[in-house]
């Protein structure tokens, strides 16, 4: 099997007690059917505390029973109780894993770490230089698939030409993103129609080199009240999320030219994490518009404070924990953005070609 991660993946290491925002807190920790088996076989004091601390949750998954948002086992010194009293192979796939993130493709696998951990996020935004790719031949099973070859090699040509385009520096992030936004739209048109071949010969230069569009103010002022109506709306981890997005509505974004480089690697992230999974359902203009939303709304997170590297940074992470972890909010926003005409690839145009102040 072929392991596809980003140069920085191997960066990562878990902060424990340092992390400004554990992730052992806010979330329900589901238990795997594999740890859950481990964890009945246990035998002794500390089993039994594990086994009364596990129930069944609506949704029918087995989660660790929470106390004021808390996993149990996190201590008051940001620790792991269970991984300090059985060690790192005691704890649930979910703990072992995140915030890595792993996508199958038959005989391919793409791994990756997630922006809601600040660590993840420091690591993503570190260098300036461009984020590249590697890969490696690893030893696991390869489960059947019924992944469609054509529809799989095509998506993967038009992943390299995305990630192009947004790392042409010579243009400006948003020039980059609204190219990148009507490059998938050329492409979810030949995916449509099975045109295959000509979804190999779609040019990415075109699009960065085309002509600004005219646009329309009050179009994109109307279209952006609507995108924070919708955030606003979501299930929320933490009620201070709310006032954040609030602020963010009526910031005045302000120029981002020194820093155009950490949305540049925040875009390649969301299109490494989502724009081949499209393999799966055939939409990939959704994937597209959900990254460049995300920089819309992002940016004006961090407007408050713009100068400051850990504000920016903090925005990113919270966004992702916010949003990227809740299936409701995904799928939400993934209706909103086939759906609505607020979310159509004209309206995202006009709301990236606002003025800055």
């Amino acid at each position: 099997m072929i392991n596809t991660f980003p140069s920085y993946y191997q960066k990562f290491k878990c902060m424990a007690d340092k992390c400004p925002d554990t992730c052992c807190a806010g979330w329900e920790v589901v238990v795997d059917p594999e740890s859950l088996e481990r964890y009945k076989a246990l035998k002794g004091v500390y089993a039994d505390k594990i086994n009364r601390l596990i129930t069944v949750d609506e949704d029918g998954d087995c989660i660790f029973i929470s106390k004021e948002k808390r996993c149990p086992f996190l201590l008051e010194s940001g620790l792991c109780e269970m991984h300090i009293k059985l060690g790192e192979e005691s704890l649930c796939r979910t703990c072992r894993q995140f915030p890595r993130h792993k996508t199958y493709f038959g005989a391919r696998v793409e791994t990756g770490i997630s922006l809601s951990c600040p660590e993840a996020a420091r690591i993503i935004t570190e260098s300036p230089d461009p984020i590249t790719f590697e890969s490696e031949e690893i030893h696991a099973e390869i489960l059947p698939t019924a992944i469609d070859p054509s529809n799989y090699f095509t998506l993967l040509e038009a992943r390299k030409t995305a990630i192009n385009i947004l790392q042409s520096r010579d243009f400006s992030i948003e020039k980059r993103i609204i190219a990148f936004l009507e490059f998938s739209q050329a492409v979810q048109t030949c995916l449509r129609k099975k045109e295959f071949e000509k979804a190999h010969k779609i040019n990415g230069n075109d699009f960065l080199n085309a002509a600004c569009r005219e646009h329309s103010q009050k179009r994109a002022e109307r279209a952006l009240g609507r995108y924070f109506s919708d955030f606003k709306s979501l299930e929320m981890l933490d009620t201070a999320w709310l006032s954040e997005l609030e602020k963010a509505e009526n910031a005045q974004i302000q120029s981002c030219t020194e820093y155009e480089w950490e949305f540049e690697h925040m875009m390649i992230y969301f299109v490494f994490r989502y724009f081949m999974t499209a393999v799966f359902d055939g939409d990939l203009l959704t994937k597209s518009k959900l990254a460049a939303v995300s920089f819309i709304i992002i940016r004006r997170l961090q407007a408050e404070n713009v100068s400051d590297k850990q504000t920016r940074i903090r925005a990113m992470q919270k966004y992702s924990k916010e949003v990227e972890h809740s299936a409701q909010n995904m799928e939400y926003l993934r209706t909103a953005m086939k759906k609505s005409r607020f979310y159509s690839v004209e309206n995202i145009v006009n709301v990236l070609s606002l003025k800055e102040e």
